[in-house]
């Protein structure tokens, strides 16, 4: 922005003012003291500038003299200056850094303004045309590149195509071309009218910057642990969606793994950052929702709070970085929601200049991947069968013939080819498409952006997709030293569960039992394992049904911001954001579904009339969020850097769902809600309205001095409505140091460029969990009345004194940046240890309930993250590029305080259940596996041998002896990847990798170690013929065959170590002469994006039990005008 300073003369006109007498002879007095003494009391200037730009040198003159210094800011931007000053007056100051640069200064006798004027040497009276094209290091057009001329104002800019055109003097020998993120570039151009520039990518530029949602802070002064991901990443290792992608990129991401829903495309899965610092508030909410929802980060889109699912759904292709706030010195600023992390995500802001438009294209497939499955053939559990006598009946041998029959239909129906291929029926290869449209351009004063994008991901499983529409305008204007952004967004979902069920039902068929009879008819029912049993129902009957399980969502988003800067220094920005989302989730079954033919209570009379159930759950959220930002940034001296920020943020929630339930749907056709002959038994209209605020204040300061030592400090004081009326308000914090020892006169090192040290020590919160426990509820009696009136009954009982729970979290860490940016590495390590954890608090019967929920309990991390990448080659002039780097996470998890109440209902889960089950102990992690130690199988018997929590042998199972066997959670995780670039060429890959956890092998206790019983009614695992004890002295892992029932036991408990290929993309992009002379098209990128390929475990287990595993495959054509 070009900025003229104007000389205003201030003129006094006769008789616009009168003086008296006195004030004249002083005025006069002044007037000469002024002249006389301004000579001798001329400020002295001291200073050194070290590659300073012109345009800071002589405000900093400016500042420093008694003069006002008038310049013309494009004469001098592209000039810097080198020189120390002592003592020097203004005249002799100026003279220094202006000598050798085309620019003259007026006389300053005046005692007020000094004018720097640009003042160009005599051109040459020849001149020639240069043309060039700007590329980056991956042979990718740079777009607004400078070109100019060394030491003079001739230049241009590189248009959308990369390419430029100037015309310089016949003498001009070398051209300066610079952009921001990538380093300037020299290019000769002695005896060359055209040129090829290789720009080379300049990290301390891109990385100088840390966005944390709030704030903009300086990387070279953040003692925050934060890893950053930028729009080239996302697009390289595109996953399913963008949860999917940021797996394939950052090991510090922990997505739990959900082995029952596989790769579901409507399953929002369960991450978290650092460990799990929550619990839930029981055993019992554990053990039945299994769910690690309560430590679910924070997500930040644009400044503002987003769902885990909207993430999920959001088009990548809009998002320009993803930070990931890990530690407390990043996260303290968000306060009460900040200790499970903070995700934080910048939108894509429109670009000045012509009309840019880009298109995309594409198609996406879900190949099912059943290479954990071994299931028995028809011929091999025939055979199984029969060789275990379940044909023989010696008991009633007037039934043996029923046996025999039953043997000899399923022989000739095995020996006729039928070998039906069950796993197979449900799935597909799931075709979807995907397509994405940008378009932007503007002044700029005014910019503007227009996006649209569709997915369609069908699942593995037929019938099961996702579909997403996201629309977004973005509008910038920017006034002088305002700007203004107003950002509108529109994103609607739909998803659908496949009508063929769970895919485990598939697992169990027998698989000499034909899905379609001789004429293709599809069977009903197949007949019991011999005349005594009872028909089973075929699976694939119930996806031929008018069933439906589908849900979805609309969300409108307006965010608008207005940024003033009154000064360099200053910034204050006001935002206000509206949002507001409909959900819908609506399931019918109809009466013939398999959920009332096979149960006997739907046989009855009344039952009867119950078949047939729909159940529909409207909701919706509405909210607004405002802020207002204060930033003050200033550097004293040279040497002294201050930071100042504080926010001022007010927030209100509202949401309300129903959930109806109706059953009587006497045909299948019509499932209209409002044609149900009643609602279901026991159970009215439901449902839940709930109201949120929040306030916050928030301070952050950081203070550099010369560039090596820096201090960070925040704090934030929150309130809420969710907590007790008690503690309302509560203060969080953090501080932080570091040394940029690489800013050390003393260490002056070609080989290390970056070395930096930094710890922090903060306290942060969490409000996730039972947002009822604070409040008293109460509960209307509709089913009685007393005269003309109804009562309530406390349904509740509400602890005023809830508060937060709090985190305290130390990290100290290193950052090496090794030969001008070719290695780079980062080393943390942090505990954290979160307390007032929300649980159940027991009660005396006497008050009528059982307990209430308070702030009791405490759970510790501790680990470390390392992560490293670096070129084994980097070679501009053949434009090959080969990177490799990776990380490695550990982290060990630990519950260090329970309530009485907690470890009460462990003893009675300990007690009742026969599974492994899901419990809390102090002094374990929180995903512990508890099972009763077994010495195995004994060769003689064929029996399992227990060890009892006293340490004795004994051959009977008893709950009470279940202890700790270990955890669910890795001890490491990490990441490997790998790119390579020729020309156009890019190709990616990431490994993934864990190990160090258990896991509990549920296969062997489903398909191989399976009773008499069960093998008559499913399919097995083929390790039944090798490993279980068919006779005296076997030597086996599995017991023999039997009718009594495998408990948990340390058998089954293994070491849980994988190695996987999370993600493959190999790109080309194609802008050479052809493609620009016959058409409008800039560029063209054809790309392949491959997902989960392959997984290699130490344990021999099915995957994806109820919803089957899939490689994903993206491709794409992108057309860039």
């Amino acid at each position: 922005m070009n900025k003229f300073m104007k000389h205003q003369k201030l003129q006094f006109k006769p008789g616009s003012f009168r003086l008296n007498g006195l004030f004249r002879v002083v005025f006069l007095i002044c007037c000469l003291l002024s002249a006389g003494l301004t000579q001798a009391q001329e400020k002295k200037i001291t200073a050194e500038f070290k590659d300073t730009p012109l345009s800071n040198v002589l405000k900093q003159l400016e500042k420093l003299s008694t003069y006002k210094i008038l310049f013309t800011y494009d004469d001098v931007q592209s000039y810097k200056v080198t020189v120390s000053l002592k003592d020097a007056t203004i005249t002799e100051a100026l003279q220094k850094v202006l000598d050798g640069k085309p620019f003259v200064f007026s006389d300053v006798a005046n005692g007020k303004y000094i004018s720097v004027v640009y003042q160009p040497k005599k051109k040459s009276e020849t001149t020639k045309e240069i043309k060039g094209k700007v590329v980056d290091s991956k042979g990718e057009t740079v777009i607004g590149a400078t070109v100019r001329v060394v030491n003079a104002t001739i230049g241009t800019a590189t248009d959308i195509d990369g390419n430029f055109t100037l015309r310089v003097p016949e003498n001009v020998m070398t051209l300066e071309i610079g952009v921001v993120g990538m380093k300037t570039q020299l290019v000769s151009i002695k005896d060359k009218t055209e040129v090829r520039v290789v720009m080379e990518e300049d990290n301390t530029v891109l990385e100088d910057v840390v966005v944390t949602g709030i704030f903009k802070k300086a990387k070279e002064s953040y003692t925050g642990a934060v890893s950053s991901i930028n729009a080239e990443q996302l697009k390289m290792y595109k996953g399913q969606n963008v949860l999917q992608t940021l797996k394939n990129i950052d090991a510090s991401l922990n997505f739990t793994v959900n082995n029952a829903v596989g790769s579901n495309p409507n399953a929002v899965p369960q991450i978290n950052i650092r460990g799990n610092s929550s619990l839930p508030i029981s055993v019992q909410e554990y053990n039945e929702s299994a769910s690690n929802a309560v430590n679910t980060p924070l997500i930040i889109r644009d400044g503002f709070e987003i769902s885990l699912e909207q993430l999920m759904d959001y088009n990548d292709d809009e998002i320009e970085s993803i930070n990931i706030l890990k530690d407390a010195a990043a996260t303290a600023i968000y306060g009460s929601r900040g200790s499970n992390g903070v995700i934080v995500v910048i939108t894509k802001q429109p670009e000045a200049g012509k009309l840019r438009v880009n298109v995309e294209v594409g198609m996406d497939l879900e190949i099912p991947d059943l290479s954990s499955y071994d299931l028995l053939n028809a011929a091999q559990k025939l055979e199984l069968e029969r060789s275990l006598g379940l044909y023989d009946n010696t008991v009633a041998p007037s039934n043996d013939v029923w046996y025999k029959k039953a043997y000899y239909k399923r022989l000739r129906d095995v020996l006729s080819g039928t070998d039906t291929d069950w796993l197979s029926k449900p799935l597909h290869t799931g075709v979807g498409t995907h397509y994405n449209l940008r378009m932007e351009g503007g002044s700029e004063q005014f910019r503007w952006g227009v996006s649209a994008a569709y997915k369609d991901i069908q699942g593995a499983m037929k019938e099961s997709s996702r579909r997403n529409f996201n629309g977004s305008v973005t509008l910038m204007y920017q006034m002088k030293k305002l700007i203004f952004r107003n950002y509108s967004s529109y994103t609607t979902n739909e998803g659908k569960e496949s009508k063929y069920g769970n895919f485990s039902d598939y697992v169990k068929q027998q698989p000499y039992n034909a899905a379609y009879d001789q004429n293709g008819k599809l069977v009903r029912y197949f007949d019991g394992f011999h005349k005594a049993t009872g028909k089973s129902q075929n699976p694939l009957y119930d996806a031929t049904l008018n069933s439906f399980d589908k849900s979805g969502y609309q969300a409108l988003t307006n965010n608008f911001s207005v940024e003033w800067k009154p000064t360099e220094e200053l910034t204050l920005r006001g935002q206000v954001g509206i949002s507001g989302k409909n959900t819908t989730n609506d399931a019918f079954l109809p009466a013939e579904h398999s959920t009332f033919t096979e149960d006997e209570y739907y046989s009855t009379d009344e039952g009867f009339l119950r078949r047939g159930i729909y159940t529909y759950s409207p909701g919706r959220t509405s909210s607004y969020d405002g802020n207002l930002t204060l930033a003050y940034n200033k550097v004293f001296h040279d040497k002294h850097q201050v930071y100042v920020g504080l926010d001022y943020s007010l927030s209100e929630s509202r949401s309300y769902s129903y959930r109806i339930v109706a059953e009587g749907f006497t045909n299948e056709d019509i499932n209209f809600l409002g044609s149900a002959r009643q609602y279901a038994k026991d159970e009215g209209p439901g449902g839940s309205k709930m109201k949120t605020r929040r306030m916050g204040l928030t301070g952050n300061a950081n203070y550099i001095f010369d560039n090596r030592y820096y201090v960070d400090l925040s704090y934030r004081m929150d309130g809420s409505s969710t907590f007790g009326s008690k503690k309302k308000y509560a203060q969080f914090w953090s501080s932080g140091i570091g040394w940029n020892i690489h800013n050390e006169k003393f260490f002056s090192n070609d080989v290390v460029n970056t070395l930096r040290l930094k710890a922090s020590y903060g306290e942060t919160g969490t409000q996730q969990g039972s947002s009822s426990g604070a409040s008293t509820i109460y509960k209307y009696i509709t089913d009685n009345r007393y005269m003309h009136w109804t009562g309530a009954v406390l349904q509740g009982w509400g602890n005023p004194y809830l508060t937060w729970q709090k985190t305290n979290e130390f990290n100290i860490g290193t950052e090496v940046g090794l030969l001008q940016g070719r290695v780079k590495g980062e080393f943390n390590f942090y505990t954290k240890r979160t307390g007032n954890l929300l649980s159940n608090m027991d009660l005396p019967h006497s008050m009528g309930f059982s307990s209430y929920v308070s702030n009791v309990g405490e759970v510790k991390n501790r680990g470390w993250e390392a992560s490293a990448t670096g070129y084994l080659i980097r070679d501009t002039e053949r434009e090959i590029n080969w990177m490799i780097g990776g990380q490695l996470v550990y982290n060990k998890n630990y519950i260090s305080k329970l309530s009485e109440a907690v470890k009460a209902q462990n003893e009675a889960y300990l007690k009742e259940d026969v599974d492994v089950a899901n419990l809390f102990y102090e002094g374990r992690p929180q995903n512990a596996i508890y099972a009763v130690r077994s010495f195995g199988i004994d060769p003689s018997t064929g029996k399992e041998v227990f060890l009892d929590k006293n340490g004795k042998e004994t051959d009977i199972w008893n709950a009470s002896d279940k202890v700790y066997l270990g955890s669910k959670d890795p001890k490491f995780r990490g990441n490997f990847n790998t790119m390579f670039m020729w020309k156009g060429f890019t190709l990616n890959m990431s490994f993934g990798f864990y190990w160090g956890g258990k896991v509990y092998n549920q296969t062997l206790i489903d398909r191989v170690e399976v009773t008499r019983t069960t093998l008559m009614s499913q399919n097995v695992d083929a390790r039944v013929y090798k490993d279980r004890w068919q006779k005296p002295g076997d030597v086996v892992s599995f017991k023999k065959f039997d009718n009594t029932a495998t408990r948990a036991t340390s058998r089954f408990v293994m070491d849980d170590n994988v190695f996987e290929l999370q993600s493959v993309a190999l790109q080309y992009k194609w802008d050479e002469g052809w493609l620009h002379k016959h058409t409008p098209i800039s560029s063209v990128i054809f790309s392949v994006n491959m997902s989960d390929l392959f997984h290699f475990s130490t344990v021999k287990m099915e995957r994806g039990t109820s919803y089957p595993y899939a490689r994903n495959i993206l491709g794409s054509v992108k057309f860039l005008f």
